[in-house]
This record gives C-alpha cells, structure tokens and sequence, in this order.
C-alpha cells in the first residue's frame, strides 16, 4: 500500500478526525482522542503551530501519540 498520509490523514488517505478508530504503529488498536481537538491551542489539531502527531487512547488503556505515516484504519486480513 502507498503512504497516503499527510499532518492531516493517515496512511491509508483517512482524514483523522476526533474518535477516529485507527490501528497504531505498535500494531494496536485504539481511536484518535477527542480531547485534543477540544483544546484549540496553537500546537492542537488546527492550531497554527501543530506538528501532526495525534493522542492516541488504545483499547488495552494505554496511550501513543503518533503522526498519520504510523495510523491506518485498516488491519491485516
């Protein structure tokens, strides 16, 4: 598969979007935490200043932070 992703999508060209469910670089799933786009701030989604790396709440309680290159929506068959 291409790598589709920019600050904005994920590898597979998905907007990333709060609660987005997503399959992280670690290989677990998880959803794009709604909190930080609820912030506003200049390093949050939107804010003139963010970097592209996301807050990532994983099933099993952990959390990442990753960028769009290290999310897909899609798992392996």
């Amino acid at each position: 598969m291409k790598d589709r992703s920019d600050i904005t999508h994920t590898f597979d060209g998905v907007e990333i979007t709060p609660g987005l469910r997503v399959l992280d670089y670690d290989r677990k799933w998880g959803v794009v935490d709604p909190a930080q786009f609820e912030r506003g701030g200049d390093l949050d989604p939107g804010g003139k200043h963010f970097n592209g790396w996301y807050d990532i709440k994983r099933d099993d309680g952990s959390t990442s932070l990753m960028n769009g290159e290290r999310l897909t929506t899609r798992g392996e068959s």
